[in-house]
């Protein structure tokens, strides 16, 4: 008995270091470092500046300690052919460290056929991108929303498919990080797709519902009430935009695929405390000051960094992939609790009411639509979305100036003005994404 649990305590032993190891090997996977600027070049897709925000804003808040910088470099219609030629004005012009490259919907357009032209252009870009004194990260396309499956594809599907396919093929080859999400993302779509207009009918019934003297209005109301109480309305989303460019719910999606699939840690941290008052563990903070008092308890904690900016607008995309909740694990579980329903503030606002079951098997705090750090998330996603704007500026500007004649060197110093305006867009991002210390507060939920 005693050699069998000796066996079982070694086991456990075991299991325990290649959990930390493999977490430890998808940290050091991901391919961001301290110091690099990410230029993303792509076509129409990226220059929505959607998920490319959302992907760094993700970046910003998971890793508050790195000196980083983003450049979108998204350009519609273009094919990996055009952005060679835009290379030196667009992408160059930044001197990156890193050139994330998400093309191929256009250059789909030539058919199935053209999937070895595809690989060959490709490489042509890569060699461009290493040559520049930048390290490569490829991502498929992401699938057109046309409802269907991956084992019935049509259309520019069917040769996205083969691209993105030949793609992993070629970045393992070149042992170049790679994200495939048109395979992640093509089923879960195409399963969705049925109930997407009937959830657009219901968001714009909201709007609908303003015209005081509708005919029929008590129906919808009585409508839409029973669909927002049905099962079928929390396991749908309306991806928005169009077949080839959703909207936020489907691009949210995607840089969740992205990060993922690339190796970002879904872990924020996790602090776990007696109901007594005792800090029995905590990982990635720091917790202190606690105090249990009239029947609730309470405590300040610093996180090491924040969860996942999820926009308002693309939450949705929470009912059909479980995905962004597993890239956003910031646990709290407090133990010993009187069985109830408690009431979490941080910093005095209501963000929550969670049983004590819950908070005792360890509750994820990641998805908080509510609060300071939710509203810190925000922050992230709209400066963001500020310096992407000063970025177009500076663009356009380098692709008025850039001749044949002109090097990299001068066209630099001529939109000097600009770049000084981005660099400092960038350290109030980091400024923003700054951990601070909350406090913590959980008491017995008001009647």
């Amino acid at each position: 008995m005693k050699m069998k649990g000796r066996f079982i305590c070694f086991s456990m032993f075991v299991i325990m270091i290649s959990t930390a190891m493999l977490l430890h090997s998808q940290e050091n996977r991901f391919p961001l470092k301290n110091g690099d600027t990410w230029v993303m070049a792509g076509d129409s897709i990226t220059a929505q500046h959607l998920h490319s925000n959302y992907f760094e804003a993700f970046c910003h808040a998971r890793f508050p300690k790195l000196d980083i910088r983003f450049r979108n470099s998204g350009v519609g219609g273009d094919t990996i052919t055009k952005t060679i030629a835009r290379f030196e004005r667009d992408i160059g012009i930044w001197s990156p460290t890193v050139v994330s490259v998400e093309l191929g919907m256009n250059d789909s357009g030539a058919g199935p056929d053209s999937t070895s032209d595809y690989i060959s252009n490709m490489n042509i870009l890569v060699e461009r991108i290493i040559k520049s004194g930048a390290r490569p990260v490829l991502f498929t396309s992401s699938p057109v929303n046309d409802g269907t499956p991956g084992k019935s594809l049509k259309g520019r599907n069917f040769t996205i498919d083969l691209y993105s396919s030949a793609l992993g093929g070629f970045s393992a080859a070149r042992k170049i990080p790679f994200a495939n999400q048109f395979h992640t993302l093509i089923d879960i779509w195409a399963a969705n797709k049925p109930l997407e207009k009937v959830v657009a009918f219901a968001e714009e019934a909201v709007n609908i519902l303003s015209l005081q003297d509708l005919p029929g209005r008590q129906s919808i109301e009585e409508w839409l009430k029973t669909w927002n109480e049905s099962d079928m309305s929390k396991k749908s989303a309306n991806l928005g935009g169009n077949p080839v460019h959703p909207g936020p719910v489907g691009q949210l999606m995607m840089s969740s695929v992205l990060l993922k699939e690339l190796g970002a840690t879904g872990f924020v941290s996790s602090a776990s405390v007696d109901f007594s008052g005792k800090i029995l563990d905590t990982t990635g903070c720091l917790v202190s000051n606690v105090k249990v008092e009239n029947g609730g308890i309470s405590f300040d904690r610093l996180d090491e960094s924040l969860p996942m900016p999820i926009p308002d607008e693309g939450r949705s995309a929470l009912n059909i992939f479980p995905l962004i909740e597993e890239l956003s694990q910031w646990i709290l579980s407090i133990h010993s609790m009187p069985e109830g329903v408690y009431d979490v503030f941080i910093d005095g606002i209501k963000t929550a009411s969670i049983s004590s079951g819950d908070l005792g098997k360890g509750w994820n705090m990641g998805l908080l639509e509510k609060g300071p750090v939710a509203d810190q998330c925000r922050q992230i996603l709209n400066l963001v979305s500020v310096k992407e704007k000063l970025v177009s500026d500076a663009r356009a500007k380098s692709k008025a100036l850039f001749s044949p004649g002109m090097s990299v060197a001068e066209v630099k110093m001529l939109i000097e003005d600009i770049t000084k305006k981005v660099d400092e867009a960038d350290k109030e991002i980091r400024a923003v994404a700054k951990p601070r210390i909350h406090r913590f507060s959980i008491v017995p939920a008001q009647p």
